[in-house]
């Protein structure tokens, strides 16, 4: 029996992780969330009502509730955050909190124990924007690059900055403990129930209104459907050479999000004219990740395609989601 942890397990690539590796054989999975995002919905309420999965409903930024967690788990992916560009802008000490104080409250609490075979984390690719943005790094971007902010007062860094400091609490953190880490620095992952402060299902949202609008379209981005990020992330907890690395997750092909546009259109179906507009201060222009290490340490190869992939995400939010 392998006892899983996932955080933030009601929120997007969480879910898709917690079901992966509830198909496992003798796997269980403890699944904990807030609802700080939303409320639990029917696929949630499925997943989490099967033999071998349990829910806790916790907030990770209280001490007092995580000593309430178990401590015999095998493996924990820390996947719990406060994600999404408009709540970069809107709720930026929100977003801060969340992607702060769960990391440092989980490793005090989880890693003395003396079961964790591995610790996972959630990093992200906007930590790399002030690299490439300020200093012209290359993009595809590797994880070797030196990581940096460049405005205290744009509030988007509330996300990026707090993920660097979840990095190196991680690091800190598993270290002092003596606990096996991977950081995971996931790019543009995408669809179904991945709510709707992305770029995609934003878009999908305006459509099924009648409303074409698209921001950023200038700028580039590399998607990885949603199976397949989680199962690369599987495979790198449970690879012994992920110890102690950071490993870019993210999809091969890099896309102007104009480009995009035009996709997601063909893939519902769509007929009409997009509305331009210019991305939110502080975006960056170029981002996509080189996957070297990850293909060194797994083989990893995608499953599903940005065509297919987008169609399965419009299908949903076009004629499933409310």
């Amino acid at each position: 029996m392998t006892r899983y942890l996932i955080t933030g397990a009601a929120g997007f690539l969480g879910y898709y992780i917690a079901s992966q590796l509830a198909d496992e054989a003798g796997s269980e999975v403890f699944c904990i969330d807030n609802f700080i995002r939303g409320e639990s919905d029917t696929l949630y309420d499925a997943l989490v009502s099967r033999a071998n999965v349990t829910h806790l409903t916790i907030d990770l930024n209280e001490q007092a509730a995580v000593r309430k967690i178990p401590t015999d788990f095998d493996v924990v992916f820390h996947m719990a955050a406060l994600n999404g560009t408009q709540n970069f802008y809107n709720r930026p000490f929100d977003v801060l909190r969340c992607c702060t104080l769960p990391t440092i409250n989980l490793i005090e609490h989880l890693a003395p124990s003396g079961f964790l075979k591995r610790f996972i984390y959630a990093g992200t690719s906007e930590s790399y924007a002030s690299t490439v943005t300020r200093f012209n790094w290359p993009v595809p971007t590797s994880e070797d690059v030196p990581l940096c902010f460049d405005d205290v007062f744009n509030p988007r860094w509330s996300y990026g900055a707090s993920k660097m400091h979840g990095e190196v609490a991680t690091v800190s953190g598993c270290r002092h403990f003596s606990v096996p880490f991977t950081i995971v620095r996931f790019h543009n992952a995408y669809g179904p129930r991945m709510g709707d402060k992305h770029v995609i299902p934003d878009f999908l949202m305006r459509a099924k209104k009648g409303r074409y609008e698209l921001f950023g379209h200038e700028d580039t981005r590399s998607f990885i459907y949603a199976d397949d990020a989680a199962r690369a992330t599987i495979t790198l907890g449970a690879t012994a050479a992920a110890d102690g690395q950071v490993v870019n997750v993210g999809g091969e092909q890099e896309i102007m999000i104009g480009d995009l546009g035009r996709m997601m259109m063909t893939a519902a179906a769509l007929e009409g004219e997009i509305k331009l507009h210019p991305s939110p201060a502080g975006s960056v222009k170029r981002r996509a990740p080189a996957l070297d290490k990850l293909r060194a340490l797994t083989n990893y190869r995608a499953d599903v395609d940005l065509t297919e992939g987008l169609r399965r995400t419009a299908d949903f939010y076009l004629n499933s989601a409310g």
